[in-house]
């Protein structure tokens, strides 16, 4: 991505942990620290807030110069493996990460909403393989809209069929993102991997 490779801080790339992934840790009912996935991770900003935070955390990204930037974030905050790692790998892979154990929590901070069809059901895939019964799924995306004459984003109902019947969609916290005269409707949507499956 040349944004990343220029040195400069794509849009996206805020540096800030979200208040939704802090509340993960730090909110009135905290996840207790387990194996965690973080998906499209760039710069690493919540995987290492999250291993900072007693949780061994696998960072995936398919951006080399975001990778860089990542491991020294990492670095920078005295964390190594186990307690961190960054891994370079595309999520719409049939392969994708066929060696990881399970995880309590996987974090996507959007990447979903910007694969095709076949793409998010692969993904969808993985995580039905990856996330530990019980375990949790947290979602930023955009909400379904229209960009440019085509409908764009997620929605409840698609994320229902997309996931099912492997998660149950627990909570969704509706939301906007202001980027100058621009406005794009998102939420973060948490699903809950259910404990018996077909």
């Amino acid at each position: 991505m040349a944004a990343y490779a220029a040195g400069s801080r794509p849009p996206w790339d805020s540096g800030i942990v979200p208040p939704e992934v802090r509340a993960l840790v730090e909110g009135p009912e905290p996840l207790p620290p387990g194996r965690a996935l973080d998906v499209g991770c760039g710069t690493g900003v919540s995987a290492v807030y999250l291993a900072r935070h007693g949780w061994q955390v696998t960072g995936v990204e398919w951006i080399a110069a975001a990778l860089d930037r990542a491991r020294e974030r990492a670095r920078g905050a005295g964390l190594k493996e186990p307690a961190i790692r960054f891994v370079q790998g595309d999520v719409t892979r049939d392969d994708w990460l066929a060696d990881m154990l399970p995880v309590a929590l996987w974090l996507d901070i959007g990447c979903l909403h910007g694969l095709s069809a076949e793409g998010q059901a692969i993904y969808a895939a993985h995580a039905a393989r990856l996330v530990e019964p019980g375990g949790a799924l947290r979602l930023y995306a955009w909400r379904r809209h229209q960009r440019d004459g085509q409908a764009i984003g997620l929605d409840s109902e698609h994320l229902e069929a997309l996931f099912g019947p492997y998660f149950s969609l627990a909570d969704v916290l509706l939301s906007d993102d202001r980027a100058g005269d621009h406005v794009r409707p998102t939420a973060w949507y948490w699903l809950r991997r259910l404990q018996h499956t077909p």
